[in-house]
């Protein structure tokens, strides 16, 4: 059987909206074919895994077998210079671990340390996984974190992302004079912390909260929240800039969040933003009092303390004044020359 040439096969999940535009700007300069596994990721948007993909791909069977036989087939079928593994939670990635040469395998790191074990069982499996590993693209330092741990020693390039949103132009400074309107976007589940948020929010009745989004705790935070507290469902991604450059800060509450592509959204749209600890991306692009305030996910007084921080207007202004100032194309252009 004669092999088909191309520079990068990528073995990933689900097209989600950023990584097709990711792999569209990668195919500019690369062939690529990439094969979607298909895995499901419930509570999100209809538009999260839409847009036109400029490369071609693949989705696999939903046949357990099957699948594991048509990884096997298409790893057989190219020669390929680099195999990116979109992770290490399913089988087919497993199987293509380990029929691909190791110094041909590369495998990307989105989670962070905080929500991901690197002890006992779970731990040891990883450790024969990236044993079969020569590189690693990681997120941010939170995500290198992971490897280190594991032991890994190969060549690793921190991206600074996990992929490419829909970039809008970076919105010019112009001061505000009241800080009122509070915003989340995302699911609404447990382990994104909106409780906590709207339990805080019902104590500020001179603030408002809007909630985009939704997922199974929808009705209960409906019914806990006060007249302040503004749910709007769901937004589609090509729309949601509108609801940014209208709000003051966006929150992000969450108890575990391995990056968080909706800080960068809204640091995109000229928004201060406040995160958690657990925020995967915090470390990597929030700056402390420079565009944002981190606060410890689960205490409520320290968030109250940041929302009256980033409610003082000096601080708050020098914030966006700061912001309008970053470059989201020369950021977007780096993550993707990671991969060039």
């Amino acid at each position: 059987m004669q092999k088909k040439c191309i520079d990068t096969l990528i073995i990933t999940n689900l097209p989600s909206f950023y990584k097709i535009n990711l792999y569209n700007e990668i195919a500019l300069y690369k062939s690529i074919f990439v094969i979607y596994t298909g895995d499901t990721s419930e509570g999100r948007n209809r538009d999260f895994f839409t847009g036109e993909a400029r490369f071609d791909y693949l989705f696999l069977s939903s046949n357990k077998l099957k699948r594991l036989k048509e990884v096997f087939d298409q790893i057989r079928f190219f020669r390929y210079e680099e195999l990116i593994l979109g992770g290490w939670d399913s089988l087919p990635l497993w199987l293509a671990a380990f029929i691909s040469f190791r110094t041909k395998n590369a495998l990307v790191v989105e989670s962070s340390y905080l929500e991901s074990q690197t002890r006992g069982w779970k731990g040891l499996l990883k450790k024969i996984y990236i044993s079969r590993i020569s590189k690693v693209y990681a997120s941010g330092r939170s995500q290198k974190k992971i490897t280190d741990d594991l032991g890994f020693n190969g060549k690793t390039i921190i991206t600074k992302g996990v992929g490419v949103f829909n970039y809008v132009p970076q919105p010019q400074f112009v001061p505000r004079n009241q800080i009122c309107n509070f915003l989340y976007v995302g699911r609404l589940v447990t382990c994104k912390n909106i409780e906590m948020l709207i339990e805080t929010f019902n104590g500020l009745p001179q603030k408002n909260l809007h909630i985009i989004g939704f997922g199974t705790l929808e009705e209960k935070l409906k019914k806990i929240a006060n007249d302040n507290i503004h749910f709007w469902g769901a937004i589609s991604n090509r729309e949601l800039f509108k609801f940014y450059q209208k709000m003051d800060v966006f929150v992000l509450p969450s108890r575990s969040e391995p990056w968080g592509l909706v800080v960068e959204e809204a640091l995109n749209n000229g928004l201060p933003v406040l995160v958690s600890n657990r925020v995967g991306c915090a470390e990597e692009i929030v700056t402390q009092g420079e565009n944002g305030l981190v606060f410890r996910y689960d205490d409520k007084n320290d968030l109250l303390k940041c929302i009256s921080m980033i409610s003082d207007l000096k601080l708050y202004n020098k914030m966006r004044e700061n912001i309008s100032k970053m470059n989201f194309e020369q950021i977007e252009h780096e993550q993707i020359n990671c991969y060039l």
